[in-house]
C-alpha cells in the first residue's frame, strides 16, 4: 500500500506540473489574430501598408531626434574641449568640513 501511495503521488505531481505548464503557456501565448497574422506574413500573403500621414509623422519624429542628437553632440564636444568651469570651487565644496559641528555624538 505504501508503494502504491508513492507511485500515485509521483504520477499526481507529474500531472499537476504538466497542467500548470499548460496554463502558463495558454496565458502567455499571443492572441489568435496575432499568430495568424505572423503566419500570413511569413508566407508572404500580407503586406504591411503604411498610411502616408503616419509615415510623414514618423519622418518628422526622426528629424526631431536628429536635431536633438546634434545638440547633444555639440554639448559633449564643448565639454571635452574646455575644462569644466568652477571645478576647484566644486572640489572645495565637496571637501569635508572639520571645524563645523556635524551633530553626531561620539
Amino acid at each position: 500500500i505504501g508503494q502504491i501511495i508513492e507511485v500515485a503521488s509521483i504520477v499526481g505531481s507529474i500531472v499537476a506540473t504538466l497542467i500548470a505548464g499548460l496554463i502558463v503557456y495558454l496565458m502567455v501565448r499571443p492572441p489568435r489574430h496575432v499568430r495568424q497574422r505572423r503566419k500570413a506574413e511569413k508566407r508572404g500573403e500580407i503586406r504591411i501598408e503604411t498610411d502616408p500621414a503616419d509615415a510623414e509623422q514618423l519622418w518628422r519624429l526622426v528629424d526631431r531626434m536628429d536635431l536633438r542628437l546634434e545638440v547633444l553632440e555639440r554639448a559633449l564636444a564643448d565639454q571635452v574641449e574646455r575644462p569644466a568651469i568652477g571645478t576647484r570651487e566644486r572640489e572645495q565644496s565637496l571637501a569635508p568640513v572639520e571645524d563645523r559641528d556635524s551633530g553626531r555624538k561620539e
